[in-house]
């Protein structure tokens, strides 16, 4: 299929949700390899916000993707309410290896994406002070969720889904030259 032809049924059948169309128009790309992404041309762009910036492992990683083809095989995905053992046992080694450095014990929680762990965050936060909003930095982002939405201080992000009233009061980062 060509890239016109691709264009053609992007702009009829696919959501420019909130960041596609951040710059026009959006490149597409039919390969990967290691840190970097090709376009239809075979040009080479380095990737440096690889699973938007969550999961920088490179693509095309021999390892990864072998251990990846077997858990497929095995047992591909359980909703958070079943126990198997890699949850567990990956939960130990992180809450193990946070108290070894923090000195405080605690527990993990998995799940799908940044922008609900951000929201998982808040709530316990939320449960534990029983405030109903907190801060956040200005020009800090926090995900694509409503709810994380509602704490990113970024008009970009923001001004399409209406006022979230008081759910964060936004500070400028830290800036020690400002201190003296």
């Amino acid at each position: 299929m060509t890239e016109e032809e691709l264009r053609k049924l992007e702009a009829d059948y696919c959501s420019w949700g909130d960041a596609v169309h951040s710059s026009e128009p959006p490149k597409i790309f039919e390969s990967c390899d290691g840190c970097f992404l090709y376009d239809p041309q075979g040009t080479p762009f380095l990737d440096l916000q690889m699973a938007s910036a969550t999961a920088s492992f490179g693509y095309r990683n021999k390892r990864l993707n072998q251990t990846l083809k077997e858990q497929l095989d095995r047992l591909p995905q359980l909703g958070s309410h079943y126990l198997h053992s890699e949850k567990v046992e990956v939960s130990a080694r992180i809450a193990q290896l946070c108290e070894k450095i923090l000195h405080k014990k605690g527990r993990v929680q998995f799940n799908v994406g940044g922008s609900v762990a951000v929201e998982d965050a808040v709530k316990l936060v939320r449960n534990q002070t029983h405030k109903n909003a907190g801060f956040a930095f200005m020009g800090g982002y926090h995900g694509r969720t409503l709810g994380a939405t509602a704490i990113t201080s970024s008009y970009r992000y923001r001004r399409r889904y209406g006022h979230f009233g008081d759910r964060a009061h936004f500070v400028p980062y830290p800036y020690c030259f400002r201190c003296f």
